[in-house]
């Protein structure tokens, strides 16, 4: 039985397959995006649980002050919250490119080393 993972685009190679899941990730762009991403999370909640009302308006999120110097559950609080979420998420996503394009360049380097010495070996192998 053939399912669709199975299936691959017509002119799809393994080695374009390989070439593109081991490709590089791009840092400014994984981090602008969970940037984003953290920005608008911290934003919109910060803003519903305002909205929200209540006497005491969202201790566990008013920790975030804890690690963001002038944050606070309010609406100005909100747009500081914005700024340390978009910092913060860059600084995140663009670590996590660095170190997955670094792992991916060790283990690329290993696996030509370890063709390199298995074509060595073969050559003093075969007299």
């Amino acid at each position: 039985m053939v399912t669709s993972v199975d299936k691959k685009p017509p002119g799809v190679t393994l080695d374009t397959l390989v070439i593109e899941s081991l490709a590089r990730l791009d840092g400014v762009a994984l981090g602008t995006s969970i940037g984003i991403l953290f920005a608008l999370a911290i934003f919109l909640a910060t803003n519903i649980l305002i909205l929200k009302g209540s006497e005491i308006v969202g201790p566990n999120l008013g920790l975030l002050s804890q690690y963001f110097v002038g944050y606070e559950v309010s609406f100005r609080g909100s747009f500081v919250g914005l700024i340390y979420g978009l910092v913060s998420g860059f600084l995140l996503g663009w670590s996590i490119a660095v170190l997955r394009n670094t792992v991916i360049r060790i283990y690329i380097f290993l696996i030509r080393l370890k063709g390199s010495f298995s074509a060595v070996n073969d050559y003093i192998d075969n007299p």
